[in-house]
């Protein structure tokens, strides 16, 4: 069994996956993995390991589904530009609604089923009526997850000491 390293593209949180040997996998390969969240996009950074089945560890890795084709690269593009004009909607919506909440990002999953937004908060968060507002908005399931003010800085690419990038 071979094991990759993903990197999910707007988390830009690596996991390790199982691969068949079948498929050839490269370093910048868009493969299509299913997570608890759905079905998402992710780039491989490479090989992580190669291990025979001789025992099952606790760990439960999941398989990738497959490498996405051109046609799927383009659409992807196409979903992130989608994602963009949503966050900004959703943004208004927030100041209005909760302005203590600092929207981060937005992200769709790649079946279009699912709006997933990150967000930042000093304090817990009643957001029961932005969820509402945001779901008659976009008439689609939207998730908002609360994230760590240093995944914000991994998200939107800080950088540290000599303009290098910052990978936590």
């Amino acid at each position: 069994m071979k094991i990759i390293n993903i990197k999910f593209r707007k988390t830009k949180k690596v996991y390790p996956f199982m691969i068949n040997d079948t498929e050839n996998y490269k370093k910048g390969d868009y493969v299509l993995v299913d997570t608890i969240r759905g079905e998402q996009i992710g780039i491989v950074l490479g090989i992580a390991l190669n291990k025979e089945n001789s025992e099952q560890d606790d760990l439960k890795i999941r398989e990738v589904k497959r490498k996405l084709s051109s046609r799927e690269v383009q659409k992807l593009m196409e979903l992130d530009k989608k994602a963009d004009d949503a966050y900004f909607k959703c943004k208004k919506i927030v100041k209005e609604l909760l302005p203590e909440m600092n929207l981060v990002i937005g992200e769709y999953t790649f079946d279009e089923s699912k709006l997933i937004f990150y967000f930042t908060a000093n304090n817990r968060l009643d957001f029961r009526e932005l969820v509402k507002e945001v779901n008659r908005t976009f008439k689609k399931r939207v998730e908002f997850y609360q994230i760590k003010t240093n995944d914000e800085g991994r998200i939107l690419s800080a950088f540290g000491k000599y303009g290098r990038e910052i990978y936590w």
